[in-house]
């Protein structure tokens, strides 16, 4: 798993090391100096003329040791200082690398006597504000990133210290306005606000250093939040003396009449997964469609006026995960099928779609004092709907909006974005940054939904099958994309390479 920080986890790393393992903080900035220098002349980027941009606190620091060291090293840089003249308004840090800088002779400037007309700068480093930043930039400074912004369309290579300026380091947020980077150097570890969006379209290539902070700092706590790396990818055994319900037994209640491909990808996902067996409750209409392209599955139908809850009761017995939603509508008769689900079994349980919406509506007594493992899988207008809240709230802190419903229902969210989160009950949570923009299609949300429930049936943990299911959806059409491409993209391209997830 890689560490994902919120600006309070870093800070506190950062006074760790500094404070527990005596490395003093301008061995750290030097640290971090050097490896911005170092990464410039990796990566062979045009040196010609270096603008590098600094503000008064530690970021700022940072820049001013980054122009210090590309100077020595015989590249023509020079200063654009945004911050306060008075030097008591600096960080200490900041200040004793800009005293160092007049020592060095490093030109140094001011807003007010910077002509960015002339300025002809092909690399301008963005060292403004940090990770610290928590609130709207100014006019002053929106003035001075939209010049930075406007001199990067114009062709000049914008590479941001730590994070862009005017990212919020836990949301992504835009605070006012932020800069459009090519590149950014985080140290240590990356943060939230790099992958989450709207900052990981500012961050763009993210290169993360080592500057001497690392997990001893945690002093055994460990980050609250991690993302899954293909090397974290379970590998669930096939043993040789084993049969098909050793691996699990899945009944997935989807489809209705009209609307009979949802079920057929969550069956064909779950079994892809490894599921050692699949039943589908579904519409009559959905029998032939499901049993002659997916002739495993098993397959009980109800009508379009009720369901036999015997019917239902047998398939419920007969299964080791219930998984409900995708293509049932909300009528009475589908709340019916999720009521019964959750009130007369204790088997774990994947709740989608429509039954997210019928969920709401019973919530109160449906989901009292339950200890089962729930997982609800709902993408962001689903989630307004059930928390009653407007669609940019939740998009303005998706990571809160999943906690606080995990929380006060105690069960898993896999509230579902361009970077999908997980979290459960606890304070720990997951962050999804596998898949691409081809997902953008029908029958992707069913997909993940079959994937969850078969990774279930195999006796993963529930966060588990929910991260990794998660993962395990974008990292097939990641490999699918190479083959098809994102404007070809299909649910049923991501389930065929679901197979090379397991190899």
């Amino acid at each position: 798993m890689e560490a994902i920080l919120t600006a309070a986890e870093m800070s506190k790393l950062d006074e760790t090391t500094i404070n527990y393992f005596r490395v003093p903080p301008e061995v750290l900035m030097e640290r971090a100096a050097l490896s911005v220098a170092d990464i410039i002349a990796k990566e062979g980027l045009d040196t010609g003329d270096v603008l590098v941009i600094c503000g008064s606190g530690n970021n700022g620091g940072d820049g001013f040791a980054i122009a210090r060291i590309l100077t020595e090293r015989g590249i023509n840089s020079h200063i654009l200082y945004t911050g306060k003249s008075d030097p008591s308004s600096m960080s200490r840090q900041a200040r004793l690398q800009k005293e160092i800088c007049y020592k060095y002779e490093v030109p140094m400037e001011t807003p007010g006597d910077f002509d960015w007309a002339s300025d002809g700068s092909t690399l301008i480093i963005d060292a403004m504000f940090g990770i610290g930043l928590n609130r709207p930039l100014d006019e002053k400074n929106i003035d001075i990133v939209k010049k930075i912004n406007e001199a990067g369309a114009d062709g000049a290579y914008i590479l941001s210290v730590d994070i862009p300026s005017g990212i919020a380091t836990d949301t992504g947020k835009v605070l006012g306005a932020a800069v459009k980077a090519d590149m950014t150097v985080t140290f240590g570890y990356k943060k939230q606000g790099h992958l989450l969006y709207p900052g990981a379209e500012h961050t763009g290539r993210l290169i993360c250093t080592d500057i001497g902070i690392n997990d001893r700092a945690f002093m055994d706590s460990g980050p609250a939040c991690t993302a899954i790396e293909p090397s974290d990818l379970p590998c669930i055994h096939r043993k040789d003396y084993s049969n098909k319900g050793t691996y699990g037994k899945v009944l997935i209640a989807a489809g209705s009449k009209d609307i009979g491909g949802c079920a057929l990808l969550a069956v064909k996902a779950a079994f892809a997964c490894g599921a050692g067996m699949v039943r589908v409750f579904t519409h009559e209409a959905n029998r032939d469609l499901i049993l002659n392209n997916c002739p495993e599955a098993m397959v009980d139908t109800h009508s379009d006026i009720y369901f036999e809850e015997r019917k239902l009761l047998e398939a419920m017995e007969w299964a080791d995960v219930l998984a409900i939603g995708p293509g049932i509508t909300r009528s009475s008769s589908s709340a019916g099928m999720l009521k019964l689900m959750l009130e007369r079994s204790q088997k774990p349980l994947v709740i989608d779609a429509d039954a997210i919406y019928l969920l709401k509506e019973h919530e109160d007594h449906l989901l009292k004092n339950h200890t089962r493992d729930i997982i609800i899988t709902p993408h962001i207008m689903e989630m307004a709907g059930f928390l009653d809240i407007e669609k940019s709230v939740i998009l303005d802190d998706i990571i809160h909006a999943a906690r606080i419903t995990a929380e006060r229902l105690n069960l898993i969210c896999v509230l579902k974005d361009t970077r999908t989160v997980i979290t459960g009950p606890s304070s720990r949570y997951r962050l999804n940054t596998s898949g691409n923009n081809g997902m953008a299609c029908a029958g992707m949300g069913d997909t993940l939904f079959g994937i969850i429930a078969g990774l279930l049936a195999q006796k993963l943990p529930a966060f588990d099958a929910a991260s990794y299911g998660a993962f395990i959806h974008g990292h097939a059409a990641d490999k699918a994309v190479l083959e098809v491409g994102k404007s070809a993209l299909s649910a049923r391209d991501v389930i065929s390479y679901l197979k090379e997830c397991f190899e």
